[in-house]
């Protein structure tokens, strides 16, 4: 039985662009009817903030995901593996004391999203809106149990490039496109008691990533053939509109780093995602295993293995 460690995130601090964004219909909410109605994901004001660099473990970035951003050409250091130095710029920002170093988040599912990382996690994007699996499921120890708290997830670029799959292997091909904005996904529960957010791991199934650029129900937008890397923050508020005074502790993982696709590459992908998702129950009965991955039709293949039905109801578009 898999049993997360713990390790202590650091915060950062900064007043919320909200407060003084030049166009204030960026910092409207979008109500994710499809998913929740609680479940909202909002624009960034003022487009990325630089990611974290890697490490085994969680940590946090030394920014606030409020109120630091960079240009759309000003992208994010990288997959050291893939990619020459010449495709990566890190960024720097101010540095911040952690507003809460008591605050400790574990990836539960760690040992799954290092298989996938292993041969490099692909996620499928699609016009409507499509599922992560792995999910995002974290625990988390060390808040007030009495306080509010907010849970909010991201997903920003890795770096500046664009890759294809080729002999079996990711490659960079050139520049990355434009990103769009970045938004903020809210755990539905948001807000919710840090006993609430302690007594059991918290999971993000029902994020949504989506290529599609006018998206309106609240999915992360994501261009296909780039690497991304989901981040988790904690802010302690009451209301969504508290958060823009308050601090973020923010948290990423390295074994979730992912390439967004419109069609899985890699056919191993492929089979650990029918292994392992419960939801490719049919798939796995009727054998349709790693002797017949090969034989499919990947397009085909994602809608009908991974997502039908969600929460015991039919699956939602």
């Amino acid at each position: 039985m898999h049993h997360p460690s713990y390790y202590p995130g650091q915060g950062n601090s900064g007043v919320s662009p909200f407060s003084s964004s030049p166009h204030p219909g960026n910092a409207s909410m979008y109500e994710d009817d499809i998913l929740s109605q609680r479940a909202r994901a909002f624009p960034l004001s003022h487009g990325l903030m630089p990611a974290p660099q890697f490490s085994p473990f969680a940590f946090s970035m030394h920014h606030d995901p409020m109120s630091l951003a960079v240009s759309q050409g000003q992208q994010f250091s990288g997959y050291h593996h893939l990619g020459g130095p010449e495709h990566k710029r890190v960024l720097t920002g101010s540095q911040a004391d952690a507003p809460d170093k008591n605050i400790k988040v574990a990836l539960d599912n760690r040992d799954l999203w290092a298989k996938f990382h292993s041969l490099g996690t692909e996620m499928i994007i699609t016009k409507t809106g499509r599922r992560m699996f792995p999910t995002m499921k974290v625990t988390i120890d060390g808040l007030d149990p009495h306080a509010k708290y907010m849970l909010l997830v991201d997903i920003v670029p890795v770096d500046d490039c664009r890759y294809k799959y080729h002999n079996s292997e990711w490659v960079v091909t050139g520049k990355a496109e434009p990103h769009m904005p970045g938004r903020l996904y809210i755990h539905p529960d948001s807000p919710a008691s840090g006993g609430h957010w302690m007594k059991q791991p918290v999971t993000f199934h029902k994020l949504k990533l989506t290529n599609n650029n006018l998206d309106q129900n609240g999915h992360i937008i994501l261009n296909s053939m780039h690497k991304y890397q989901p981040r988790l923050h904690v802010v302690q508020a009451n209301d969504i509109f508290a958060m823009r005074w308050n601090k973020f502790n923010t948290y990423s993982f390295e074994e979730t780093t992912f390439i967004a696709v419109t069609a899985y590459q890699n056919e191993q992908i492929t089979q650990l995602k029918i292994d392992h998702n419960p939801f490719a129950k049919g798939f796995r009965d009727n054998g349709l295993g790693r002797n017949h991955a090969n034989g499919l039709s990947l397009r085909w293949l994602e809608p009908f293995s991974f997502g039908l039905l969600q929460d015991g109801n039919a699956r939602k578009k």
